[in-house]
């Protein structure tokens, strides 16, 4: 009894439906949201940014080869001149705190010693650099570093001549 008063199901097969199975609507999932406007702009923004730079890089790379400048000292060279500035200057510096502390032969002396390494350590510097120099007697510019160099030998120097012993040892 029960089973005579319910009533079919709608959309079931053999429940008394009449429609055909095959002219049902097949199974459609929901569209997917696409990507937010933002994020699609700003993925072009940098996509065509790149591009462009890659573009213009491109564009605008030298056609010539890039000449290398051949180094004319030795880097070992180089360097000990660069000890011997930093021993002038300990050297010069022990000279100008004492001066006044020893006795006048000892401050000549020293003096003495202070003023000829360092004369040397100049002159070591201007042979390295001989070669490259102008007619002029300048260093080119790519060269130009070496400038703070001798500037600071000759601050050494001109700092020895202000304390400068009145007799050295040669003159007595």
């Amino acid at each position: 009894m029960n089973r005579a008063r319910r009533r079919p199901q709608s959309g079931r097969t053999g429940g008394g439906n009449d429609r055909d199975p095959e002219e049902r609507q097949p199974y459609r999932p929901q569209p997917k949201k696409g990507a937010h406007p933002a994020v699609v702009v700003v993925t072009l923004v940098l996509l065509v940014g790149t591009v462009s730079m890659f573009a213009f890089s491109y564009i605008n790379r030298p056609t010539e080869p890039v000449k290398v400048i051949e180094e004319s000292t030795n880097d070992k060279e180089y360097r000990a001149i660069q000890k011997d500035i930093q021993r002038s200057n300990s050297l010069a510096r022990e000279v100008v705190q004492n001066r006044n502390d020893w006795a006048a032969k000892e401050f000549s002396r020293k003096w003495q010693k202070a003023m000829d390494f360092s004369s040397a350590t100049q002159q070591k510097l201007r042979e390295m650099l001989a070669e490259v120099r102008n007619e002029d007697g300048t260093l080119p510019p790519e060269y130009s570093g070496y400038n703070s160099d001798f500037t600071r030998i000759q601050t050494i120097i001109g700092d020895l001549a202000k304390v400068a012993p009145m007799f050295t040892d040669d003159e007595e």
